[in-house]
């Protein structure tokens, strides 16, 4: 090695120390364990536990550490526009009637070592609340599913990466065989999130792993999700999985308790103002739509003033495309 490749490694170390410690320090600010690192960086589990142990070396170790000097850097954003009172400093989750709804029906499947199905809309907090129930209770697991799972093998191949397998074997029956190796006997809860992507050969899986491992199994998504499992000529193919189910929870969309909940938090006391905010709440996207018009509505706000108004969340609406 020449001095120059000496130095480039040398330096390469540097910004990785500084950079390992930056995160550690953000994590303990914010009380924040690996796993939602994890998730709010977009990453593996399992390598941000190696990288923060200082072990990981894989080939894609220079696209985590760019994903996570991304996150640090949104992170100290936020911090520094809070503190000059652009946006208040908001929990990620709120103890909204809905968010506890969903609490119980995942502690139910968790401690009776049940089946739970999660249904309704987008944006009433199903996987948030799920992430903190995880970081919360040891031996929950969140797969999540996206378009791109077409069959079994990709939806094992998800959920071993969910339950922190190292490494999956080719093939359904052994990859299954791993992960029932791994949660069985845990006392877990696997919490399968955007299920509705699923065709019918993945759900059967699940339930099979379900009956191999005697851990709770709790599946999110939206309205068809229930309806795959008993809907027309399919029901033949779900009998084994809807019979199982011990708990079923609809959310339609939010209530009035969840509405005050997060206008509380974010200090909207005018009349007008809170009124509007139930209007954009229930069209589609509910809380989260709703939190997106508060944030562009505090950013948008000078300096000198210090509550959201109906003037301002009107706006915020209108830049955001909600309104004609």
């Amino acid at each position: 090695m020449d001095t120059q490749e000496k130095i480039t490694d040398t330096a390469q170390d540097m910004r990785r120390t500084m950079l390992l410690s930056a995160v550690r320090e953000e994590m303990e600010n914010f009380g924040m364990n690996p796993s939602r690192l994890a998730r709010e960086a977009g990453l593996s589990g399992v390598r941000v536990t190696q990288w923060l142990q200082g072990l990981y070396r894989g080939s894609d170790l220079p696209v985590m550490e760019k994903a996570l000097e991304s996150w640090l850097s949104a992170v100290r954003e936020g911090r520094e526009m809070a503190a000059r009172g652009y946006i208040p400093t908001i929990p990620a989750w709120l103890s909204t009637p809905t968010a506890n709804k969903i609490l119980l029906a995942l502690k139910y499947a968790h401690k009776l070592a049940d089946i739970a199905v999660i249904y309704g809309g987008a944006g009433l907090g199903k996987t948030i609340t799920a992430q903190r129930y995880g970081e919360d209770v040891p031996d929950v697991w969140i797969a999540t599913m996206t378009p791109s799972i077409s069959g079994v093998s990709a939806c094992l191949e998800r959920v071993g990466q969910a339950v922190g397998l190292a490494s999956i074997p080719a093939g359904g029956a052994r990859a299954e065989q791993a992960i029932v190796n791994r949660i069985r006997g845990t006392g877990g809860l696997l919490i399968v999130d955007e299920a509705q992507h699923l065709p019918i050969a993945c759900l059967d899986a699940l339930r099979s792993l379900y009956d191999a491992s005697g851990v709770g199994l709790a599946i999110m998504g939206n309205e068809s999700v229930y309806t795959q499992l008993t809907g027309g000529s399919r029901r033949a193919h779900f009998a084994q999985l809807f019979s199982r189910i011990g708990r079923r929870e609809r959310l339609t969309h939010p209530s009035a308790g969840d509405m005050d909940v997060l206008l509380d938090a974010w200090g909207v006391k005018e009349a007008k103002a809170r009124a509007l905010c139930r209007e954009v709440g229930s069209k589609a996207g509910a809380l989260r739509g709703l939190t997106k018009v508060l944030r562009m509505a505090r950013l948008m706000m000078g300096e000198e003033e210090t509550e959201l108004s109906a003037g301002a969340i009107e706006s915020a609406w209108a830049e955001l495309g909600g309104m004609a």
